[in-house]
């Protein structure tokens, strides 16, 4: 009677264990297929967002930017949120006057053209007063949450990266170059493994990932892509090289970039670019020439004057800027196929600058 007793609990105890085990897998079962469909949906809304609603956007932002004088740039990500979230619906017909609306209250213009408003609140009350609206709270948190997931968005690069180079006959000069770099740091480039201007979207990174299958220092895993789409979609790539060859593959009739152009510098890694040079020395003995390259093993930057540098640092980072000292350079160099003006007035970006005997003499502030 004992061992019955005994017995019947003990079967009923590995009945129920059974059933909670069958039943925990099936949660975490659904558990997996939720989160994996909420990342496709998180996917398809930022594919949604890039492919669509920015390449919609893309004069009207082309436009803003080219008449802007600082690096300061319009927040996009929070443009093309509002957009998707208050205004991509059939309550608005007249879709291309909306979108025009909508930047407006995303700057101000100023004397020197216009002023991107950095304020989230300011730009929701400007949304309210533009379109006799309402932005409650909740629909400001989920509109801000949102512009977290979305690229920057496509831009008008021919345009941009050509702005303030004018060199008339298309000769390459090292004011050119720096203007260029300024050009690629305020488009907010991104950087990509053997890229020298391209577009930033999945198809070329995609490209780039086979290109570059087994380069480990290329980061172009799964992952890494995805990080780089996210953070510079729609807009030009670079690495380090890349940024130097792409000014001297220009067309600036154009603004088409020409792989390996005759005249231009050799397709070459960084370390080739300093080999290739001329005139190149210690980096504590480089004069105060606007438009020479940096150089440390396997990196080059593009000096800017004032002890700074352009360069493309690394995924993670894009096209920045960066001080001379504290970074590592060993050598500066002049970089091959461009023409180093030495004496007269110029125009770096938004400053001019005086040069004499190919240095600067008054630095720009």
């Amino acid at each position: 009677m004992f061992r019955i007793r005994y017995s019947i609990p003990r079967r009923r105890w590995k009945t129920r264990s059974g059933g909670r085990i069958v039943l925990l897998f099936f949660c975490v079962l659904l558990l997996f297929f939720f989160l994996k469909n909420c990342n496709a949906q998180r996917e398809t809304r930022r594919d949604y967002a890039l492919n669509t609603v920015s390449r919609d956007f893309e004069p009207l932002v082309t436009s803003v930017f080219l008449r802007q004088k600082t690096g300061d740039s319009v927040n996009t990500q929070l443009l093309y949120a509002a957009y998707i979230t208050l205004f991509d619906n059939p309550a608005y017909g007249d879709k291309a006057g909306v979108r025009q609306r909508l930047l407006r209250c995303f700057y101000t213009e100023g004397k020197d053209g216009p002023v991107p408003i950095t304020d989230s609140g300011r730009i929701f009350d400007s949304i309210q007063a533009e379109f006799s609206t309402t932005v409650d709270d909740k629909q400001r948190r989920d509109i801000v949450n949102l512009s977290k997931e979305l690229s920057p968005g496509f831009l008008n690069s021919a345009d941009l990266l050509r702005k303030n180079l004018k060199s008339g006959d298309g000769t390459k000069n090292n004011i050119g170059l720096v203007n260029f770099a300024w050009n690629a740091l305020c488009c907010k480039s991104g950087y990509v493994y053997g890229a020298a201007g391209q577009t930033i979207d999945r198809s070329f990174l995609n490209q780039q990932k086979s290109r570059f299958a087994g380069v480990e220092r290329a980061g172009l895993t799964k992952e890494q892509t995805d990080s780089i789409l996210l953070r510079f979609g729609g807009r030009p790539g670079f690495d380090c090289g890349g940024l130097i060859k792409a000014y001297s593959w220009l067309d600036e009739s154009t603004g088409e970039i020409l792989r390996g152009r005759p005249d231009g510098i050799p397709d070459s890694t960084a370390n080739d670019l300093y080999a290739l040079a001329d005139v190149k020395g210690n980096i504590s003995e480089m004069p105060e020439t606007p438009g020479l390259g940096v150089h440390k093993d396997g990196h080059v930057g593009i000096y800017i004057g004032g002890d700074e540098v352009i360069e493309a640092e690394g995924n993670n980072f894009g096209v920045v800027k960066t001080r001379l000292w504290g970074r590592g350079w060993e050598h500066y160099f002049r970089v091959p196929a461009i023409t180093y003006v030495q004496s007269g007035t110029y125009q770096i970006r938004d400053h001019k600058v005086v040069l004499c005997d190919g240095k600067i003499v008054n630095p720009p502030v």
